[in-house]
């Protein structure tokens, strides 16, 4: 829980403020459906999931079919769900940088034009103005497209690149989740670092490695499962690729039987579990956390960790620091690694 009574009522008033939109967005006590559901390794898309599905439970919304990016079918939707609102995952993809899960929405945009959907809380960000336009175009045509943005600098960006849309600002969806109580091992000299690998990286943390850090005992990592977590979450993922499978052979020959979506929504939500878990138990050993992943600053907020955060290369972290998460006590912000490492030799005192 957050370190401080001041930290827990500005928290408070952040999902207030959430649920105050998403209400006014999709409605309360409605069917939705909720597509891109998170199916990687990556504890930030669980934790946006966690918080999402708190949020649902909060306004008694009634989740009739999840799909991944790749069991996807508009025509099981729509037997699952004849009338409601399409939800799509939120997260940090709505862009050209990860193009599978943007070409994604824009189809989802094409195949259910009868259905208001609405992209829960997303950063905006396109290196190219041709493909921004081409997303503009898409999504534009859409009779009921709701776009819930995370921060002010995506505003921005979506006023000069998509002109057709009309975004809604909304905090990130991971601050509505509520991490259960876990038992603290860290021995009061513990640094975690959670250094990003791919083509986000920018900060330069992951090359810092285990040898940074003066009298303290640095773990450096990127999110992963282990040990037994890494066995539950590789038996759930074979059963996800089999469901992923029948769905593309029934979408071409029409009758293959797949998954029912009870299992599918148990093992997505299994999948985002283990992914959590993993993460409490790296949380529950640190004194301090250094990180440059939104989501790794976002848990350490939630459980009332000191840590320091770093930017990713299109300042995704640096935008929703600035504007709310940098309010929160036991957040620091650093430009680079050499402001970090100073940083932490005086939360240290080392």
């Amino acid at each position: 829980m957050p370190k401080s009574n001041t930290d827990s009522v500005y928290l408070r008033g952040l999902r207030d403020a959430t649920e105050a939109v998403l209400r006014a967005t999709i409605g309360a006590g409605v069917d939705v459906a909720l597509l891109d559901a998170p199916n990687q390794t990556n504890v930030g898309d669980s934790l946006i999931w966690a918080g999402e599905m708190a949020y649902f439970r909060r306004m008694g919304l009634r989740l009739r079919y999840v799909a991944d990016i790749k069991s996807y079918d508009p025509a099981a939707l729509r037997r699952a769900m004849p009338s409601g609102v399409v939800l799509l995952h939120g997260g940090g993809n709505f862009g050209d940088l990860w193009t599978g899960h943007q070409n994604h929405r824009e189809q989802i945009v094409k195949d259910l034009p009868d259905y208001r959907l609405v992209q829960l809380s997303q950063s905006i960000y396109f290196t190219s103005d041709e493909r921004a336009a081409q997303a503009d175009a898409i999504i534009g045509a859409h009779p009921d497209f709701r776009l819930l943005l995370r921060d002010s600098l995506s505003m921005e960006r979506a006023a000069a690149q998509l002109p057709s849309l009309k975004p809604t600002y909304c905090h990130d969806m991971a601050l509505g989740f509520e991490p259960p109580l876990v038992k603290r091992t860290a021995r009061g000299k513990d640094l975690l670092i959670i250094a990003r690998q791919d083509k986000e990286a920018a900060s330069g943390l992951h090359d810092v490695g285990e040898s940074w850090g003066t009298g303290v005992d640095v773990t450096s990592t990127d999110w992963h499962s282990e040990g037994w977590l890494a066995v539950r979450y590789g038996a759930a993922r074979r059963v996800m690729r089999l469901h992923q499978l029948l769905v593309q052979v029934r979408r071409r020959l029409g009758w293959t039987p797949v998954l029912p979506q009870w299992i599918v929504q148990r093992v997505i939500a299994a999948l985002n579990d283990i992914n959590i878990a993993g993460a409490l138990r790296w949380y529950a050993a640190a004194d301090l956390v250094v990180v440059d992943r939104l989501h790794a600053h976002v848990l350490a907020l939630l459980l009332g960790i000191d840590h320091v955060a770093l930017d990713n290369n299109y300042r995704k972290i640096g935008a929703v620091f600035d504007d709310y998460t940098g309010q929160f006590s036991t957040a620091n912000y650093a430009t680079d690694v050499t402001v970090a490492r100073d940083l932490v030799a005086s939360l240290t005192g080392r």
